[in-house]
């Protein structure tokens, strides 16, 4: 056997190589818009302004606390821009932030900025208009600072709250999120509803769940006239329509009499993957001994739910029954399939799917021996930037208590014009996967998109959506997959498909190397896509059409790596990459990395929804760093250029404290982090550099901390080296001279498989 040939698994321990590194000092304020004293003449007149506005408001649309917006200058996007001296002051509370569009005062530039949602009394609102009537050098500087940011302080506009809704629309499934209001939150539903119930709404219709010191989602059957009632409701944040599709459509292509047989032998895979769904047809010979079925409801299943979780199953089993033709036996399944059947509701009427989020919130935290999850179904429509659904923040939250990986599909509207081809909720959650779907160009073999595969971009927190895709099927190439009449295969196409082969994959990847976390598994599903023109909002990082072997595999020249650790907003760490010190003639290097970080995410800050991230610096030389003076910069060698550094230092250049970075400046603005995703849970970066520019190359990771989030931070993060030039063996010499690492140890089928007696 060739050493190309030998398996080589991918190294683990990356994290024993991790060392604390010195920051460099940061960011200053950037220039205000206005003079102090333009800033205060402005703000007391919006305030005197708003509280007249206030003042007639009814008092069945508005609570002893005001729901007031503070919207910023475009240039105060940070955390560290919050005003929060003039919050505590006067005791005001800061609920929530969102982003806000608004030309800027003098030109037709439209800027991007954030509003932040603060609930205030009428008293507190004049002790501010008095307390500006000070002189300037009594105030404190933070005071002042924090008034000059300042663009507008308003209510939410009716337009502002609803949204998403077309000029045509008349009635339909609304979905409506309350601000918080701790001891008067039931006191503020109650006024709600009886507005809704004197416009028409039914209260059967009503669904209402209330998270602690969070939001508030309410529900219901809706007809214009309520919607115009409820426009101008002061502690409504924002209002949209919900089109629900529960199970998406089969587009069945054709059913065809060669379905494969079953595996031999009676074995059941100890990897469970779980699965919310439509149900399963349990005596179906394929899933006969790797489903078992999860009694959470109690309706009456439908053939439809049916079918759709039979396919489903199937595909977390199998993958696609593409290769497996009449006479066939399938490969002994890797994972086993833990069936939950959320659907059809009790209510007919429950299109937001209420019922089926509570029970998820129910099984996910009493289930330990389940880690992945896969859901393919939810609302269909394009998600919205200024809100959150609730099956989402659930998914983003269940995810970061109980460290599970949901793996979602993306939707199956790609084909309709812009916006409405946009990803669907729950895909756009922060910490988990996104999944579209790829099919084969007809006449080239080429993988493209499939055209009704979700397009992203994504929201604040995950901009690249879908993470990527799988095989999913057109008409032209349908994915095959078990039917509900036994012996015969369904062909069809749909994200639905595409999603739970990769929850399959994400199963046998925790199960065969038990150091992993569902984090792990994230960062090198998403690291393992292809796309050989970068990101992009129609593959997000890619396609995987690898097996897991394949993922969890190196060659000689071909060497991945694994880190798994944590850390804390604002400190730093450096990821050492190993690369040996006697590469230097080993040609063009190309270097990888993938960073997946689990976050908190607060659906009060829409805008700021990840409570933390990590920005990555990459640094390929340790012996080459910058030197400055007056704003000029040079990189010197600290051999190679031994003289001229002496020179300079004696002129009264600076050396940084860290080498050259090859990256951009990890210190920008906050709307440039947003540009990079530098607030995204995922970074992915990849670089070709000759190997005399390489030595002893590291990454420095910077815990990022938000909305006074102080949370611990776990990450995961996955490096490739390739060298094909490379003299000898680059993973036998990584080994020997990086001795903290080690190739992961993986079970083996036996130890996958039991006996079912």
């Amino acid at each position: 056997m060739s050493n190309d040939q030998r398996y080589l698994p991918i190294l683990g321990y990356g994290e024993k190589m991790i060392e604390p590194v010195t920051p460099r000092s940061g960011f200053g304020d950037p220039t205000f818009p206005r003079t102090y004293a333009e800033a205060r003449d402005r703000v007391k007149k919006q305030i005197s302004d708003l509280r007249r506005v206030v003042d007639t408001i009814p008092e069945e649309k508005r609570m002893k606390e005001v729901i007031v917006t503070v919207r910023l200058n475009h240039k105060f996007l940070a955390k560290s821009y919050t005003p929060n001296t003039l919050f505590r002051e006067f005791n005001i509370e800061n609920v929530g932030s969102r982003r806000w569009l608004y030309p800027e005062e003098g030109t037709e530039t439209i800027q991007y900025s954030k509003m932040h949602f603060v609930k205030s009394t009428i008293q507190n609102l004049s002790r501010i208009e008095h307390y500006l009537d000070r002189s300037e050098t009594s105030l404190t500087e933070s005071f002042r600072k924090d008034v000059q940011k300042i663009e507008e302080i308003s209510l939410l506009t009716p337009e502002e709250i609803v949204v998403g809704f077309d000029d045509d629309w008349t009635n339909g499934k609304v979905e409506m999120v309350l601000h918080p209001f701790d001891e008067e939150m039931d006191a503020a539903i109650e006024k709600f509803k009886r507005i809704l119930l004197a416009n028409g709404v039914e209260e059967d219709s009503l669904r209402i769940k209330s998270y602690n010191g969070g939001p508030t989602f309410i529900s219901a059957n809706m007809n214009r006239q309520a919607l115009q009632a409820i426009n101008d409701f002061n502690p409504l944040r924002t209002t949209h329509p919900l089109r629900i599709n529960a199970f998406p459509e089969m587009r069945t292509i054709s059913i065809v009499p060669n379905a494969p047989h079953p595996a031999p032998g009676k074995f059941r895979s100890r990897i469970k993957v779980g699965m919310f769904d439509g149900g399963v047809d349990e005596t179906n010979p394929l899933l006969i001994n790797h489903v078992n079925v999860n009694e959470v409801i109690n309706t009456p299943p439908i053939p439809e739910g049916i079918a759709h979780g039979t396919a489903v199953a199937g595909c977390i089993l199998y993958g696609p029954l593409n290769s497996y033709n009449q006479g066939s036996t399938v490969q002994q399944p890797m994972v086993s399939v833990e069936s939950f059947r959320v659907l059809p509701l009790h209510n007919p009427m429950d299109f937001e799917l209420y019922e089926a989020i509570d029970i998820i919130e129910d099984v996910v935290p009493s289930r330990d021996d389940i880690q992945v999850y896969n859901l393919s179904f939810g609302p269909s429509g394009p998600i919205l930037d200024d809100d959150i659904s609730r099956f989402t923040y659930v998914l983003d939250q269940l995810a970061w208590n109980y460290r599970k990986l949901f793996v979602v599909a993306v939707g199956n509207d790609g084909n309709l014009p812009s916006p409405y081809n946009r990803i669907q909720s729950p895909s756009d959650l922060v910490n988990g996967l996104g999944v579209g779907a790829f099919s084969y160009d007809y006449s080239t073999g080429e993988i493209i998109r499939a055209s009704y595969s979700c397009v992203g971009q994504g929201r604040e927190g995950c901009k690249v959506k879908p993470d990527f895709t799988a095989f999913g099927g057109d008409e032209n190439r349908p994915i095959h997959l078990i039917s509900l009449n036994h012996g015969h295969k369904h062909l069809s196409m749909g994200t639905s498909f595409a999603a739970p082969i990769i929850a399959g994959m994400a199963g046998e990847i925790l199960g065969r190397c038990d150091r992993f976390n569902p984090l792990v598994a994230r960062a090198l599903l998403i690291h393992s896509a292809t796309n050989p023109n970068g990101v992009c909002h129609e593959f997000g990082y890619g396609y995987i059409d690898q097996n897991v072997d394949q993922i969890l595999n190196c060659t000689d020249k071909h060497v991945t790596l694994v880190y798994s650790s944590s850390i804390m907003p604002t400190h730093f760490a450096k990821l050492p990459i190993p690369f040996p010190l006697n590469a230097r003639d080993a040609g063009m290097v190309d270097i990888s990395y993938t960073i997946a970080v689990l976050s908190k995410a607060n659906p009060l800050h829409v805008e700021d929804y990840t409570e933390s991230a990590i920005e990555d610096t990459f640094y390929p030389h340790d012996q080459k760093h910058r030197y400055t003076r007056n704003g000029q910069t040079v990189v010197k060698h600290e051999i190679e250029d031994a003289s001229e550094i002496e020179a300079l230092l004696a002129q009264g250049w600076q050396k940084s404290t860290l080498p050259a970075s090859r990256s951009t400046n990890s210190y920008q603005t906050e709307q440039a982090r947003r540009g990079e995703l530098k607030w995204d849970t995922v970074v992915h970066r990849w670089d070709r550099m000759r190997s005399t520019s390489l030595r002893n190359p590291f990454i420095v990771l910077h815990g990022l901390g938000r909305n006074s989030g102080s949370d611990r931070m776990d990450y995961a993060v996955i490096v490739t080296i390739s060298a094909p030039r490379y003299q000898g063996s680059l993973y036998e010499d990584i080994l020997s001279e990086y001795r903290a690492l080690e190739p992961i140890q993986m079970r083996t089928v036996n130890e996958i498989l039991v006996p079912i007696q």
